[in-house]
């Protein structure tokens, strides 16, 4: 596999284009999989490391390649800018410092963030009453069944439910500048009902995205 390596004396734009031509290949997909169901916040360290290369860094910009990380609710400027506060904040927790600019970081991050609306079709499990059409079938008290119901010409039909979900996705890579080469990757993705994502605390992802990262080296 090559390698590209860059001088020091490479052009910031130059550098930024190229790191995130390089981490889009390597993480497309990554960040939503078309298979993931709904599920609590999980975090994976997918490249996990035993120290980091420095104490400073610099954020890299991410483009956006997938439909989720084009969704407004995280291209909006004042989430992103909450989210990379949360994130400088855990990072600092941590021992880790901004650098005065990129050529002054001892390794470089970057994230990408995306949410989707779910919807997920579950079996209602509530107690049978008077109301429902067992009742006509000579239901009585918790002898009806809590799964299925009378559908059209009589025809069993389970009992569902479905619930509106937003599924969010946040990946963190952390790089060498001379050889862009990852050292560190977490994948936190979990699942919130609509109305609850407003809950969602920026600071408590953040620190659990990073919580395995390790501790800044005295």
């Amino acid at each position: 596999m090559n390698v590209i390596r860059f001088r020091a004396l490479a052009p910031t734009s130059l550098l930024r284009s190229v790191i995130a031509g390089l981490l889009i290949a390597a993480a497309a997909g990554a960040l939503l999989p078309a298979t993931a169901v709904a599920s609590p916040p999980q975090v994976k360290v997918l490249k996990p490391a035993a120290e980091l290369p420095g104490t400073r860094y610099a954020w890299v910009p991410m483009p956006a390649p997938l439909p989720a990380e084009a969704d407004p609710r995280v291209q909006d400027p004042q989430f992103r800018e909450r989210l990379q506060a949360a994130l400088d904040k855990a990072l600092q927790a941590k021992g880790y410092q901004p650098a005065g600019s990129m050529a002054q970081a001892d390794f470089f991050i970057a994230y990408r963030v995306g949410v989707r609306d779910l919807e997920q079709t579950l079996v209602k499990e509530t107690a049978a009453s008077p109301d429902t059409p067992e009742a006509t079938f000579g239901c009585s008290g918790g002898d009806c069944s809590q799964l299925v119901t009378r559908g059209t010409g009589g025809v069993p039909t389970p009992k569902t439910t479905t619930e509106q979900q937003v599924e969010g996705g946040l990946l963190i890579e952390v790089l060498e500048p001379n050889s862009i080469r990852v050292v560190w990757r977490a994948l936190n993705r979990g699942t919130v009902k609509r109305k609850d994502v407003r809950k969602v605390q920026l600071e408590t992802v953040a620190r659990n995205t990073l919580a395995q990262l390790p501790k800044a080296s005295p």
